[in-house]
């Protein structure tokens, strides 16, 4: 994303920058901390805040249609199950609105026009937005390619309380564990605790009971999928306390006293100039005298 923008970074640096930034958003609402961390850094890094703000921000956009998309596959694994025929409407809807975002992101005239049709002041805003996503629209190729990545990265979130969940043995089906893990990945985006603290638990226990599992197992599922899910956070955590305090120089070495050395003679230190005589001149006439 960054490089369609023009801002070219090594990919070591901007690892980095995203490994400080999970530490951060381990402390802060939803992705806000991630967010914000990844815009100043590679802002100031790069100089280029408003190509880098607009390339979080598609990133952004895209990983919710992605998540969108997940969801809506989810469907036939059983989500009506836990959330009714609202709860399926729902997914339906997040995944067509999802559809419908990628395809009208290619044609900015298009959301130009519907934009012009709104209130005053939704219409500045709307179009501050379009002039930032619509700057630089990206190929089909980087599109897709993004959109895939997007898909794989929110389907392994929820796949690690999948995992969680057959390592305690819950007796739940597989695909139930998926959907309750996306449930939890949708549920911790809201910006309503740190770190999503309380709403990843409450929403494993609220699922999970409807299939008789205990609050105890379903609050013990929720946390180890977090807490598996945090070595790049404490990483990060290690980089950013390794930049606070860098670590020293070796002291320098002070120049040894030069060697005269002759063949066949031991090298010896160079000995120090003899004192020179000193000129005084007198009123009366000029002598010379050794120093004291």
């Amino acid at each position: 994303m960054l490089a369609h923008e023009g801002v070219r970074l090594p990919f070591g640096l901007l690892l980095g920058s995203f490994l400080r930034g999970r530490f951060v958003g381990a402390f802060t609402p939803s992705t806000a901390g991630l967010d914000l961390y990844r815009l100043v850094d590679v802002g100031d890094v790069s100089g280029q805040r408003a190509a880098s703000g607009r390339a979080i921000l598609v990133e952004k956009l895209l990983g919710l249609v992605a998540l969108g998309l997940v969801t809506l596959a989810l469907v036939p694994a059983g989500l009506a199950q836990f959330f009714g025929a609202g709860g399926l409407l729902v997914a339906v809807g997040l995944g067509a609105g999802s559809l419908a975002a990628l395809g009208m992101l290619s044609r900015g005239a298009l959301l130009r026009s519907l934009a012009g049709r709104l209130p005053r002041r939704m219409r500045r805003r709307a179009h501050a937005l379009l002039d930032v996503l619509c700057t630089r629209p990206l190929p089909p190729a980087h599109l897709a390619r993004t959109l895939g990545l997007g898909v794989v990265s929110h389907a392994a979130a929820s796949g690690v309380f999948l995992a969680t969940g057959l390592a305690l043995q819950l007796p739940v089906a597989p695909l139930s564990l998926l959907v309750v893990g996306n449930a939890i990945v949708l549920a911790t985006l809201l910006p309503i605790s740190v770190g999503g603290v309380g709403v990843r638990e409450g929403t494993a226990v609220a699922l999970l009971a409807t299939v008789g599992v205990s609050p105890t197992a379903a609050t013990l599922m929720a946390v180890l999928g977090y807490l598996a899910m945090q070595p790049p956070a404490l990483l990060g955590g290690l980089l950013m306390l390794r930049q606070r305090h860098p670590r020293p120089d070796a002291a320098p070495i002070a120049p040894s006293a030069p060697t005269i050395t002759l063949a066949g003679l031991t090298p010896i230190a160079e000995a120090p100039l003899l004192a020179q005589p000193v000129m005084t001149r007198t009123a009366s006439s000029t002598s010379a005298r050794l120093p004291m």
